[in-house]
C-alpha cells in the first residue's frame, strides 16, 4: 500500500511568500501616508482648538470687561495653552502675535515637532489647513 505524502512543495512556499511580499510592498507606503495625514490632522485640530479658545477667551473678556489675551511676539506664553484647550507638553513655544484676526505662532515638540514652527493667520475652524500659500489668510504657513 502506498503512502500518500502531505505537504507543501518549497515551490508552493515561497510563491506565498512573493505573493506576501508584493501585498507588503504595496500596503506599507499606504499604510505610513495614512500615518502621517492622521498626525497631521490632528494638529490641524489641536491648531483649530487653540484658535478657539483663544476667541472665547477674547469673548468673555469683553462681556465681563476685564483685559484680552495678551498679544506679544517675543513673550513665550507656551504654559497658557491649557486655557485654550491644548496641551502644553505638545508645543515647545507658543505667542499671540495678533487678536485681529487672530494670529499665532507655535513651534511644535514631542510629536508635532516634526510641524515645526508654524504662523496661523486670520483661522477659522473651517477654512484651517496645513498647506496652502503663505501669503493667503485662513491657513497655518511655515511648517
Amino acid at each position: 500500500m502506498l503512502k500518500t505524502k502531505k505537504g507543501f512543495t518549497l515551490v508552493e512556499l515561497l510563491a506565498v511568500i512573493v505573493i506576501l511580499a508584493v501585498i507588503l510592498a504595496i500596503a506599507i507606503p499606504g499604510i505610513s501616508n495614512m500615518t502621517k495625514n492622521a498626525k497631521k490632522s490632528s494638529f490641524e485640530d489641536n491648531v483649530k482648538l487653540i484658535i478657539k479658545g483663544i476667541d472665547y477667551a477674547i469673548l468673555n473678556a469683553d462681556l465681563a470687561g476685564t483685559a484680552r489675551p495678551a498679544v506679544s511676539a517675543s513673550n513665550n506664553i507656551k504654559d497658557s495653552l491649557g486655557d485654550y484647550g491644548a496641551n502644553p507638553n505638545d508645543y515647545a513655544s507658543f505667542y499671540i502675535t495678533s487678536l485681529n484676526p487672530i494670529t499665532i505662532s507655535i513651534t511644535g515638540s514631542g510629536s508635532n515637532s516634526k510641524f515645526g514652527s508654524c504662523t496661523v493667520t486670520g483661522a477659522t475652524m473651517s477654512n484651517i489647513k496645513h498647506t496652502g500659500p503663505a501669503d493667503q489668510p485662513g491657513v497655518i504657513s511655515g511648517c
